[in-house]
């Protein structure tokens, strides 16, 4: 019922269901004749249920009982009124709440949480003058909150929180004079904070964050409530300072107040608070240094300070925090050297520090917080080695010190760190090997040194890592072979080897990696023929192999890699043809070849690539004959390089890759009319050179050449050129003026199919942008947005099953509506930049978006069996194989954002609502809604709304 109450709100509520307890044993005592009012009045509820509704709800509420006294959730008082009515979890799939239930007077306690309610809050709850406790937490409701709940004078317990809920605060909650507890976060709330609420003298909880509109200041008359323990305002668009009154707040525990517009300084007064133990700030644009008075907060457990503007040195007396677990400053601008004072925090779990503009070395006084699980002091200007002493950090499980400007050598002693699990110290400055006592570490899965000047080997002892998932060692001077034993590592996902001196022969091994996604040993020294047991690797998504010395022809195995999107073999010394298997790389992205010596013609099964849509290069080549018309296939293919081969014939078939922005055909025996699209004429003659049978067109069949003579071309060219202009604006006109008198008829047809969109939203024109061949049109989609079609609701939008003419199933999400237009444009561009351009087989995939002035629809595939959460509800059995295969999924999938692609993704909604789940429980994650690039210029201010925690260690939610 509610997670966020405070230890004094739980007693209370604690004494008031054992006195409803003790009045349902009285109440016996007293039989009725029949069923009373307050019985009537319950069975307003069942009534008002929807016919979608469990079958046999509430079986214990029969209206032929004498008395109500007895069903579920119900409680009378020894006179026989009902006192208590809580349901929570119970799903009465109401569309509203009854006002009949406003006549039961007694009633002391309602909970109707999680209970699948939408529609308005009755405002005859007010008449409720008796009730202690009000939760109609996390249901679908809207609407305002009504000022007439200010009228409920014995009100202790108010939780309103995670719903659909708009309008402002109202200020008549400040008659509440009992209230202990105010939940709102989570809503759609907007306006400001009344000041009025400041004279809740008894408030000991307040939670309104969650509600993106709410702004304004905050009211300094909130430093009036001393009771208060926990202040939550966290994901909101609140902007001023924090007053300094906020200080008085002696009881505080937790002060939660993160991605918001607040500015100004960190107030010194905060360190009265002397109760506080957590204070998140986090995401905010504070400016101004760290107020040493923090340093008087003995209680403090967690300070997150990260991704503000804060300035200046950390200040020493932090280190007076002696119960900090967890520290995180990252994200600012702090300048000067890491205080060693920190090493006297011996409670300190997590130190996170990383991008900010600090120097100097790392103190070695680090090692004696003997209970740290993550160091992170990566993005810095450090400078020095490696302190010895980091290895006697027992506990310490992530360590990253990756883009400073350490030197030295990487010290043995980490090998003592036997709870390590990631250790990136890429981008510096370190030299020597690596040692081999890295190796040892039975739990690390993450091993980076991407980008330093490290030499040796790698020795065979690595196969000792059993469980690395990722080894990247890239950017460096590593030498010799790469080991055999390489291919022991069962669980490695990625292996970065790229850059560096490593020579011999790949050994075929690596095929026994079977969950390897990506491989990458570009620019090395490797020869021999590519191991055909590559072939093997089913997961594989990239595999690099370019800038080397291989040899042979390119394995025909390479067709069993079904999952590959990226194929590099540039600059080598392979020979042979194109394999025709290459036709089962349906999810190929990009092939490159170029800088071999293949030959042959290009394979007709290579225009089955439908998935080819960032390059296609095969330059460099000894290709012979004609382009196959089947390259026609390649419809979504953006840039296409040839050049530097023996290829003839036409190339009029190149005019139908519409989606080209890049081509180049130079050095061949190409003959014979170029294409009249656009596109080719906007190409400059360097795409052509050094093929001179070609020759301009007008028509993209026939020479200009052959029907004018040479001196006329010129202005021909001209004229042409103006009555293309002349006639394409013309032919654009009258088909605007088609289509949007068509759109205005369908729109008109379709007032009654689509009821709860409106007409207005529908009678613009749209635009249909397909991410692959679709076999369907708008009008296919359109006709499916009904309300009995729809199969959830997330946090951006209304899904709908449809069904296409062929018989495809595909899920349409409408986005909501909000009161800035330009984040629903936002929204919807987000979800579009990142699913547009990521592919993996646990991400839900794109197939295209609609959109118009009004409306804008995201198309997806759809997943038969629902979502995590309606699996959870439905308490279905499951063996332990399918909860490992979920869990693992969803974890690929994650992973595959985080780390996998360039730039990173954070999803920043991971919830059971965004895991959804095929018909083989294989999982998918959706709703990339609040999604967003970590490289974006305003990542941290803007960018990371919603998100919650530290900057070092970001969990799904929000606190």
């Amino acid at each position: 019922m509610t997670a966020h109450m405070t230890k004094a709100g739980s007693i209370s509520i604690g004494s008031l269901f054992f006195s409803f307890f003790a009045m349902a044993v009285l109440s016996f005592i007293s039989p009725t004749v029949s069923l009373s009012p307050d019985g009537k009045a319950l069975l307003s509820l069942l009534a008002a249920a929807s016919t979608g509704s469990s079958p046999g709800l509430l079986p214990s509420w029969d209206s032929s009982h004498p008395t109500p006294c007895s069903w579920q959730g119900v409680t009378c008082s020894p006179q026989g009124r009902v006192i208590s009515l809580s349901l929570p979890s119970t799903f009465l799939n109401l569309t509203s709440i009854p006002p009949e239930l406003s006549s039961l007077t007694s009633l002391q306690l309602l909970n109707l949480s999680s209970a699948n309610i939408s529609g308005a809050i009755p405002p005859s709850f007010g008449a409720l003058a008796s009730l202690r406790l009000l939760d109609l937490s996390s249901n679908a409701l809207s609407g305002p909150i009504p000022q007439q709940l200010g009228a409920m004078a014995s009100l202790q317990f108010l939780l309103l929180n995670s719903n659909r809920l708009s309008g402002s605060i109202p200020p008549a909650l400040a008659n509440l004079t009992s209230l202990q507890v105010l939940c709102l976060q989570d809503n759609l709330l907007d306006g400001s904070i009344p000041s009025q609420l400041g004279s809740l003298l008894s408030l000991q909880q307040f939670r309104i964050g969650g509600n993106p509109y709410l702004s304004g200041r905050l009211p300094p008359q909130l430093g009036l409530l001393t009771n208060l323990t926990t202040f939550g305002a966290a994901a909101t668009s609140l902007s001023g300072a924090i007053p300094a009154e906020f200080g008085n707040l002696v009881n505080l525990q937790t002060f939660s107040l993160y991605d918001t517009d607040i500015s100004g300084s960190v107030p010194p007064e905060l360190g009265s608070c002397s109760e506080l133990t957590n204070l998140y700030l986090h995401m905010n644009k504070i400016t101004g240094g760290i107020p040493p008075q923090l340093g008087k907060l003995q209680k403090l457990t967690s300070l997150l300070l990260w991704g503000n503007s804060l300035t200046g040195p950390i200040p020493g007396d932090l280190a007076n925090c002696s119960e900090l677990v967890v520290l995180d400053l990252s994200a600012n601008r702090l300048s000067g050297e890491v205080p060693s004072e920190l090493g006297g925090l011996a409670l300190l779990e997590q130190l996170h520090l990383s991008d900010n503009l600090l120097t100097g070395g790392i103190p070695e006084g680090l090692s004696n917080c003997s209970s740290l699980t993550a160091l992170q002091l990566d993005k810095n200007s450090l400078s020095g080695s490696i302190p010895w002493h980091i290895g006697s950090l027992k506990s310490l499980q992530s360590l990253f010190l990756w883009g400073n400007s350490l030197s030295g050598t990487i010290p043995r002693s980490f090998g003592n760190c036997t709870e390590l699990y990631a250790l990136d110290l890429s981008k510096n400055r370190l030299t020597g090997t690596i040692p081999e006592e890295i190796f040892g570490l039975n739990k690390l899965s993450k091993l980076l040194l991407l980008g330093n000047s490290l030499t040796g080997s790698l020795p065979p002892s690595v196969a000792n890592c059993q469980s690395l998932v990722r080894l990247r060692l890239g950017e460096n001077h590593l030498a010799g072979e790469v080991p055999r034993e390489i291919g022991m590592l069962q669980n490695l996902v990625f292996l970065d080897l790229y850059t560096n001196h490593f020579t011999g022969k790949l050994p075929p091994e690596i095929a026994n990696i079977t969950v390897l996604e990506l491989l990458d040993v570009h620019n090395n020294h490797i020869a021999g023929e590519i191991p055909p047991q590559l072939g093997d690797l089913m997961n594989l998504e990239q595999l690099d192999l370019s800038e080397n010395s291989f040899a042979g022809g390119i394995p025909a195995s390479f067709g069993n890699l079904s999952y590959l999107n990226k194929l590099s073999l540039k600059s080598n010394l392979l020979t042979g043809s194109l394999p025709r298997s290459i036709r089962n790389l349906q999810k190929l992205t990009l092939l490159d070849a170029s800088g071999n010596g293949l030959s042959g013609r290009i394979p007709p099964e290579i225009g089955s690539l439908t998935s080819l849509t960032i390059s296609l290069n095969l330059s460099s080549n000894r290709l012979v004959g004609e382009i196959p018309q089947e390259i026609s296939g390649l419809t979504r293919l953006q840039s296409l390089d040839l050049s530097g081969n023996m290829l003839g014939g036409g190339i009029q078939v190149l005019g139908l890759l519409t989606s080209l922005t890049f081509l180049n055909i130079s050095i061949n025996n190409f003959s014979g009319p170029i294409p009249a699209t656009p596109f080719f004429r906007t190409l400059s003659s360097n795409s052509y050179l050094r093929n001179p049978d070609l020759c301009p067109s007008f028509d993209g069949y026939t020479c200009s050449s052959d029907l004018v003579p040479r001196a006329a071309i010129r202005s021909i060219k001209t004229v042409a050129l103006a009555c293309a202009v002349l006639g394409s604006a013309a032919l654009l006109f009258v088909a605007t003026w088609m289509l949007v008198g068509r759109n205005r008829k369908l729109a008109a047809e379709k007032t009654v199919t689509i009821p709860s969109s409106g007409c207005d939203d529908f009678s613009h024109p749209w635009t249909l942008i397909p991410f692959q061949k679709l076999n369907f049109t708008v009008d296919n989609i359109l006709e499916w947005l009904k309300d009995e079609n729809v199969i959830g609701k997330g946090c951006s939008g209304m899904v709908y099953k449809a069904e296409m003419p062929g018989g495809e199933l595909i899920a349409v999400k409408k986005l909501w509506k909000t009161k800035k237009e330009e984040e629903l444009v936002d929204a919807f561009e987000s979800e579009i930049q990142i699913l547009g351009h990521i592919r993996h087989r646990n991400i839900v995939k794109l197939l295209g978006y609609c959109s118009n002035k009004c409306v804008k629809l995201l198309l997806y595939n759809y997943i038969s069996n629902g979502n995590l959460q309606q699996l959870l509800q439905e308490n279905r059995n499951l063996d332990w194989d399918t909860r490992y295969k979920i869990a693992l999924g969803s974890a690929q999938g994650l992973a595959y954002l985080h780390h996998d692609c360039i730039p990173a993704i954070l999803h920043r909604d991971v919830k059971c609502n965004n895991i959804l789940l095929d018909s083989n429980f294989e999982a998918y994650l959706a709703d990339f809604g609040l999604a967003k690039l970590m490289s974006s210029p305003n990542f941290h201010h803007h960018a990371m709304s919603r998100i919650a925690g530290s900057y070092g260690y970001i969990a799904p939610g929000k606190s």
